[in-house]
């Protein structure tokens, strides 16, 4: 496959659009508050269209598709969890946040529990984010590099050089409004796959129903039984109500959304946009893949059988759409990557400004200064994402696989847990907390190298890799709870606005 004329002025188009965006929001900045938080000035719909972008990643773009194409629906069960989460956000934390005033999400922890609450989630959120925008930058370059005829080093410099430059100019206002557009595209390329798909299927919609619903291609075909091992419902819930529910409370990305909304109200819009609004999307990217299923049953093509799944729908893209109709779609695979790189990197050069350089290193600079160093912070970002991306692609897909999962359980597995253990509870202490921490960590390594099989029976802890994290979280909470017992409480005027019971109590001491 090559990239044609018209599908590169396709993407062209698009990236100079980007661009555009990104130098009419430099225009807008104003100070740190202005890259940090956007002003404090967003609407809450294009706030919740951005969180949307945010969730909705070249991942999702390629694996909802992919896994429908192979199977069915059943990897879109962790979803289906996300408005309960949203409901669970938009009484508990939305308004809670926006009276703090906090830029960072990792100033509460300073505040609950003192700085090495502060210094290790900031630490290892940045972590993890660094992390994520390498593997999201990584996963979108290989189908690119096989449709466009481009070295896997050219797409991912050429992406992440246009993510870096945009987000650099305009901070977060220019991430918010790019999501916006890269949302639009994103859903965009999806209506125009299916309805080329029907076009090209005698017969239309009803018969790709048909066939797709005649081959199980609709089914949520997961077991309800209680085993924690294998991919049931429960595994699949649980994963996916732990991880959105720490993504609401500590994840910077969503925190300096809720700052951005220019009131209380549009917050919580935006929580229901993202909420309710993420998973028709989902929906549809399944569709997509038993849409392309189906064409290729009624139009065989022998190159396909030779394909992984999650490349099928690159395949398609660049073979059965026609020239300019295909570099939109390819639009929105690159879209899908850059709406959630982006958001990263902005929140992820907001902690590292805010939470070390400004915390630990320079006090007392001027607005401007602080700026500036975030900018610098922004682009340093860009050159890192690609190395991490670069080194991936050299690990191979086995180790990778094991990384990811690795990283992913063991850096940000008990946040969420330590967030709520300091937000629900009055009793526990700093000590305490830390002890649950240390414990939650110690059950995340076991339950992952029991799954690489370094600790073996009879000392092996097996639960499916979706399981990591939500045994992390769980242990934290608990262990924290119980460690809680053998400490002294903390005093209540130091914690005062800082858990659910005295939230009302936020104000200017913050």
């Amino acid at each position: 496959m090559s990239l044609r004329v018209a599908d590169l002025a396709a993407v062209l188009m698009y990236a100079l659009v980007v661009l555009g965006l990104g130098i009419w929001s430099r225009g807008r900045i104003k100070g740190t508050e202005g890259f940090f938080v956007g002003g404090r000035a967003i609407p809450g719909w294009a706030v919740g269209i951005s969180m949307m972008g945010t969730a909705i990643s070249s991942i999702t773009f390629l694996a909802y598709s992919g896994s429908a194409y192979a199977g069915n629906w059943s990897r879109l069960v962790p979803s289906l969890t996300l408005p309960i989460a949203a409901a669970v956000a938009g009484y508990l934390l939305v308004v809670f946040y926006r009276r703090t005033l906090f830029v960072s999400a990792f100033q509460y922890f300073e505040r609950r529990f003192g700085n090495w609450g502060r210094s290790y989630t900031s630490l290892v959120w940045s972590l993890a984010s660094i992390n994520r925008m390498g593997a999201i930058l990584y996963l979108m370059a290989l189908p690119m590099q096989l449709m466009t005829g481009w070295s896997v080093a050219t797409v991912m410099i050429a992406a992440g050089l246009l993510i870096t430059v945009y987000t650099i100019m305009g901070g977060l206002e220019a991430v918010i409004w790019t999501d916006v557009l890269q949302t639009i595209v994103l859903a965009l390329g999806g209506l125009l796959t299916v309805a080329l798909v029907l076009a090209r299927v005698p017969g239309g919609f009803e018969e790709v129903v048909g066939m797709a619903s005649s081959a199980g291609k609709f089914e949520f075909s997961v077991s309800f039984d209680f085993n924690f091992v294998r991919d049931t419902f429960w595994v699949l819930m649980l994963n996916g109500l732990i991880v959105n529910m720490q993504g609401y409370a500590t994840d910077q990305t969503n925190i300096q959304r809720y700052a951005a909304a220019k009131s209380d109200r549009s917050a919580l819009g935006a929580i229901w946009t993202m909420g309710l609004g993420c998973i028709p999307i989902w929906l549809l990217f399944g569709f997509v893949g038993s849409c392309i299923w189906v064409f290729y049953q009624v139009n065989p093509d022998p190159q396909v059988a030779a394909l992984r799944a999650d490349t099928v729908y690159p395949h398609f893209m660049m073979t059965q759409m026609p020239p300019f109709i295909g570099g939109l779609v390819l639009s929105a695979l690159l879209a899908a990557a850059m709406s959630s790189i982006d958001s990263s990197m902005n929140g992820t050069a907001t902690v590292l400004t805010v939470d070390f350089y400004q915390r630990h290193f320079v006090k007392g600079k001027d607005d401007s200064h602080y700026l500036q160093v975030a900018r610098i912070i922004t682009a340093a970002l860009g050159v890192l994402m690609v190395l991490v991306a670069y080194g991936l692609w050299h690990l191979g897909a086995g180790s990778i696989l094991d990384t990811l999962m690795f990283v992913a359980s063991v850096i940000g597995g008990g946040i969420g847990g330590l967030f709520f253990l300091g937000f629900l509870t009055n009793r526990v202490s700093a000590k305490a907390a830390a002890a649950g921490l240390v414990m939650g960590i110690l059950a995340i390594i076991w339950c992952t190298l029991s799954r690489f099989g370094i600790v073996q029976e009879p000392f092996a802890f097996n639960v499916h890799p979706f399981m990591i994290i939500v045994v992390g979280n769980v242990v934290v909470f608990a262990a924290g709870l119980i460690a809680s017992a053998f400490f002294p409480a903390p005093k209540q005027d130091e914690i005062v606005g800082m858990t659910w019971w005295t939230r009302e109590q936020t104000g200017a001491s913050v």
